[in-house]
């Protein structure tokens, strides 16, 4: 699932405000579509983002011509347009902030996504977590979203280590830190997944091995609900 993100706003001071609370625009979903929100307040790597999923009982050409007669009609604002395989991404920049329409045609319909992001400025990508890392690990993402004042954080990353250490490390280093171990699954070989709990705090732990010339790394999933 490709996503394009940009960073970063003229209009907030971005190395000090949190992007959870940045108030981005709305992203218009074209008449007759389905919608819902994935978040409203999210961080991508840092950089504020809200997105929207649609579904679309019509044709990918009306999709596209819907979003450019819209921006055309603001004015002074940049449109782009590009296509990967079956995927097609309309973009458009206007007073500081990035607009993407990402869409495609699955089984007679049109499934899409709209994404609000800052344009490149102040913000800056960051993968930081506060959460304990094994040796030799390399986070892919990290997303955050705020919902009814709950925070989430949900972390991917790649340790080349095997599962057993994995496990092993984060039941050492979380009960340093307070978390208790609910409860526990998998064979904590090829796979493990693990839940924690601290106050009101949840974590989620899921493991996987993974082989890499002839050397064993381990793939994580972590979901903190803060």
């Amino acid at each position: 699932m490709l996503l394009v993100f940009w960073l970063v706003s003229p209009h907030v001071s971005a190395f000090s405000q949190d992007p959870l609370t940045v108030n981005l625009p709305s992203i218009e979903i074209m008449p007759k579509a389905e919608w819902y929100w994935v978040g409203q307040h999210m961080a991508v790597n840092g950089i504020p983002t809200s997105i929207k999923m649609f579904t679309y009982r019509g044709k990918p050409e009306e999709v596209a011509q819907f979003y450019r007669s819209l921006w055309k009609a603001k004015g002074h604002g940049k449109q782009s347009e590009r296509s990967f395989g079956a995927r097609t991404i309309l973009g458009y920049e206007l007073d500081g902030f990035y607009y993407t329409i990402q869409y495609e045609e699955s089984r007679g319909m049109v499934q899409g996504k709209a994404v609000v992001t800052p344009t490149p400025l102040n913000y800056k990508s960051s993968k930081k977590t506060q959460l304990p890392l094994p040796p030799r690990a390399k986070v892919y993402s990290k997303v955050e979203s705020l919902d009814l004042g709950k925070r989430e954080e949900t972390v991917s990353l790649e340790a080349r280590v095997d599962v057993s250490y994995v496990a092993d490390f984060y039941k050492r280093e979380l009960g340093s830190q307070g978390w208790q171990l609910v409860t526990a699954s998998g064979d904590q070989r090829n796979s493990a997944v693990m839940s924690f709990q601290r106050g009101g705090e949840l974590l989620q732990l899921t493991a996987k091995a993974l082989q890499h010339n002839n050397s064993q790394s381990t793939q994580l999933l972590i979901h903190w609900l803060k």
